[in-house]
């Protein structure tokens, strides 16, 4: 994603957008993928893994059941490990970089419909997450014949930092 500016730091890429005149979430580094780039290896990952989880798991619900998904009341967010997994059939565990956490937040909301979590707002979703910052979504998955559709996803919380101590 960083191209040139690979393994470099955060200030480097920032001063190098402000010498080509960009804005440090928009620029792309030499020879790095562009934010749509990035975007649509969001979409292959996100094809794949909800074909993998429907695979793995549909045979465990009943076949009149019309949908893999959580629980319809939210459970409470008080900055506990399991905020918003209560119920939740199936976890997945997703790692990767604040930059391309920025890209995979603003496709959920702007293209697939992620609800914001309370209090929450835009501004908030689409900054960069902190160091080790945690975002959780909750996803609901529907069967039309033999794939598996997202009908619904949900943000529990975004970029928290709280779990590591100052």
């Amino acid at each position: 994603i960083f191209g040139v500016a690979e393994g470099g730091r955060v200030q480097d890429v920032k001063a190098m957008a402000k010498a080509a005149g960009q804005s440090f979430p928009g620029f792309t580094p030499p020879k790095g993928e562009t934010q749509e780039q990035v975007k649509e290896r969001v979409k292959e990952f996100m094809e794949k893994m909800l074909q993998q989880i429907g695979q793995e798991h549909w045979s465990h619900r009943g076949e009149d059941e019309p949908s893999l998904s959580a629980p319809t009341e939210p459970s409470p967010v008080e900055g506990k490990p399991d905020d918003g997994v209560r119920g939740v059939p199936v976890h997945a565990l997703v790692v990767t970089h604040g930059a391309y956490m920025c890209v995979v937040v603003r496709y959920f909301v702007e293209e697939l419909g992620c609800s914001l979590p309370q209090g929450s707002d835009k501004a908030h979703m689409f900054s960069l997450s902190p160091n080790t910052g945690l975002c959780r979504f909750i996803l609901t998955l529907r069967k039309e014949d033999d794939k598996f559709k997202l009908s619904g996803i949900r943000c529990v919380f975004v970029h928290r930092g709280d779990h590591v101590k100052q």
